[in-house]
């Protein structure tokens, strides 16, 4: 296994974010030596010790090496010049900064903060065994303690939570729009913006409320919740693709192409517009079809077997129009 590699394990494993799968590849690599065991030991004392420097996001690297050869040569015997470039990583580590693309800051007060970069999901699991799935692009903080008997988390993007039933200790989901989600155990999907919070149930009930209208809605399964300008309405769910970020699977029922073409573009995270001389056709189009794990030309390839339409390319953008 290569150094980068084992330190990205250690570094997720110390901060309680590595996968099962992750956790017994190091495993692995622990039983392997007394070395490997022994290289590990050193590194959760540092981390351990590192609690009480100030968190930031920018650090300085030379200072965060100094700091860790220190420690290392009280943690232990063997010559730390030979092993300097084995702990690279541990500089990171010790300003609590992951060497994954992903970031997680202990903040004052026992604030952390976890984002999905690079265009990859991210699995977290809570103090309380509560578990979020962060779309790319997301963020979230929370705190490892209640405030006022409360678990409190702040969601910036979109995710999927899983929440531990606590009725003594209400779980709330608050949102930039400053809308507010309370939980006592359910699973539902949230999507926020700036200027709008929408919150989809999958499984037991949830309050939406907002400032604005603090009465709120009771969203049970199947229920789809909008929270937009202080007004907060609730309806039936008809987006049967609102998880499809999270499942990698696309479906589309009877659905007109003008319908499909906007889903393509969330999902792929592509710009996908139809040529005006294409929509009214467009709107009368409809496909029985679905797709998953696929990239946005197969589907866009598929669609045009099925529909009879051109697409080209203009820079970043597909563009639809008529044969």
């Amino acid at each position: 296994m290569e150094p980068t590699n084992i330190y990205e394990l250690i570094t997720k494993k110390l901060s309680a974010q590595i996968s099962p799968e992750e956790d017994l590849e190091l495993t692995r690599w622990l039983q392997a030596s007394a070395a490997n065991q022994a290289e590990y030991d050193a590194l959760t004392k540092i981390w351990n010790g590192s609690n009480q420097l100030p968190a930031q996001r920018q650090f300085n690297t030379s200072r965060a090496w100094d700091n860790v050869e220190t420690r290392l040569q009280s943690t232990t015997e063997r010559p730390v010049k030979t092993m300097r470039w084995k702990y690279a990583a541990a500089a990171a580590i010790l300003v609590l900064l992951s060497a994954t693309a992903w970031w997680m800051l202990e903040k004052p007060g026992n604030i952390r903060e976890v984002a999905a970069n690079e265009g990859r999901i991210r699995n977290l699991q809570l103090d309380d065994h509560s578990k979020v799935t962060l779309r790319p692009g997301a963020e979230i903080r929370y705190s490892n303690n209640y405030q006022d008997n409360k678990r409190v988390v702040e969601l910036s993007g979109e995710a999927y939570f899983e929440v531990t039933g606590d009725p003594s200790h209400p779980f709330l989901v608050k949102t930039p729009d400053q809308s507010t989600i309370e939980v006592l155990g359910t699973a539902f999907a949230v999507e926020t913006k700036q200027e709008a919070t929408t919150v989809i149930v999958t499984e037991g009930r949830v309050k939406l409320a907002h400032p604005g209208n603090q009465q709120g809605v009771i969203l049970t399964s199947g229920l789809k919740g909008v929270s937009q300008q202080g007004r907060v309405i609730a309806a039936d769910n008809d987006d049967i693709n609102f998880l499809a970020w999270k499942t990698g699977t696309l479906k589309f029922n009877d659905a007109p192409l003008v319908d499909i073409v906007p889903q393509l573009a969330d999902f792929y995270g592509k710009e996908i517009r139809i040529d005006e001389s294409y929509r009214d056709s467009a709107a009368v189009q409809k496909a029985n079809i679905s797709f998953h794990d696929q990239s946005c030309e197969d589907a866009l390839h598929e669609l045009q077997l099925l529909l009879g339409f051109n697409y080209r390319q203009e820079g970043d953008t597909f563009v639809i129009s008529r044969r």
